[in-house]
């Protein structure tokens, strides 16, 4: 086990590891395919302790580093990409009820999708409103102690198995951003909510997305998480964790494509310095090597920095970092496809499969454009504050 990096906890990537070889690896290929929904590695990561990284030990969690969740997110990844999006998307509805969610709620919900009894989601994307919140169009209309939901959601994970959904929806489509509001369902029961059929997609096959539907979805107004029009700053420190997990995954799946290409060269006896004729792959290799490592670096620096800014989330960093290894896993596994010859394909081979779950996280989360244009905003900014007068 190679964890070398001092925020990451060895004794929590152990246990990752020991998940990864009992029920992830052997299951991965069946997982993709025949899009079988990855029930029994969540469950076994949540029986290991290992269910919500990142959430208190006393509801439940295992109060890692972000830096060791990343680790565990890159090692899980590379194995079965279904399943680590399932994974991380516990971790995606978890994390905004922990930061604005009531006491009831906490304590309903937490230790239930810590320890996997619960599935979650969270529902923010709309057909018509992907990156630009402020044009959000599901509507939670106020109704005496109840708020009356109605709208349409769409590639939201988990969404047909979720017990629990956080749901970001306007008070009031005409304040923008401000009217974002985020709310807590409980899917037993709910009424005018229905969830759509699992989308057929490139990769990532077990890990279900789907349209979730509300027609005069009424429901209390203690459902409500925080305070009307306190969703969208809510949504931007979500956001943050959802992008390392990205990020995460682009790296895992560059790994789990690079491991695959190895095995292959090795049974083929191509890494031997005997074989002469087997030196460009072996160069190739040496140079993805090379770009793994520094991104996996990369990823834990900007992870121990969210660490210590605490509230102060370092936005442009985790979109950096979030562009920058997204993309690195979909051109080292299309590299390692090209590296198979005629094997590449196959799907015994191994490095398709990653390269078919890579580029969708490259979307997802914010595509890399928007994480383009928040790193240019950051730069623009710095540029400026740089040149401000100083107060003498």
């Amino acid at each position: 086990m190679n964890t070398p990096w001092a925020t990451v906890d060895a004794d929590v990537i152990e246990r990752v590891d020991e998940v990864i070889g009992r029920t992830i690896r052997p299951m991965a290929a069946d997982v993709d395919g025949a899009s079988v929904f990855p029930a029994d590695a969540v469950a076994d990561l949540a029986a290991s302790g290992l269910g919500v990284m990142l959430m208190p030990a006393e509801l439940g969690g295992t109060a890692t580093s972000t830096s060791t969740y990343a680790e565990a997110m890159m090692r899980i990844a590379a194995e079965c990409g279904a399943t680590s999006t399932v994974y991380m998307t516990q971790m995606h509805c978890a994390h905004p009820i922990h930061l604005q969610g009531s006491k009831p709620q906490i304590e309903s919900w937490l230790p239930r999708i810590c320890d996997g009894s619960a599935i979650g989601a969270i529902a923010l994307t709309e057909p018509s409103a992907g990156s630009d919140v402020g044009a959000m169009r599901t509507v939670a209309r106020r109704d005496g102690d109840a708020y009356v939901v109605n709208g349409e959601k769409t590639f939201i994970s988990n969404g047909d198995r979720a017990d629990v959904i956080v749901l970001f929806a306007t008070v009031d489509p005409a304040q923008g951003k401000r009217g974002v509001t985020a709310f807590l369902l409980e899917t037993a029961g709910l009424e005018g909510f229905e969830a759509g059929l699992p989308m057929k997609k490139l990769g990532q096959k077990g890990a279900t997305t789907v349209t979730l539907a509300f027609q005069d979805c009424r429901i209390p107004a203690s459902a409500r998480m925080g305070a009307e029009g306190e969703g969208y700053p809510l949504l931007l420190r979500s956001v943050v964790r959802s992008r390392i997990s990205a990020a995460a995954q682009g790296v895992g799946f560059a790994t789990g494509a690079f491991d695959a290409t190895v095995a292959w060269a090795a049974e083929r006896d191509m890494l031997s310095s005997r074989t002469a004729a087997a030196q460009d792959l072996q160069f190739e290799l040496a140079r993805l090597r090379g770009e793994i490592t520094a991104a996996r670096a990369m990823l834990l620096s900007v992870c121990d920095l969210v660490d210590a800014r605490g509230d102060d989330e370092p936005v442009a960093e985790v979109s950096l970092v979030k562009m920058h290894c997204t993309a690195l896993g979909t051109t080292v596994a299309a590299a390692c496809v090209e590296l198979l010859g005629p094997d590449g394909d196959l799907v015994a081979a191994g490095a398709e499969r990653r390269l078919r779950d890579a580029k969708i996280a490259e979307i997802y989360d914010g595509t890399n454009q928007i994480q383009s244009m928040l790193v240019a905003r950051d730069i623009r900014q710095s540029v400026t504050a740089a040149a401000a007068p100083r107060a003498t």
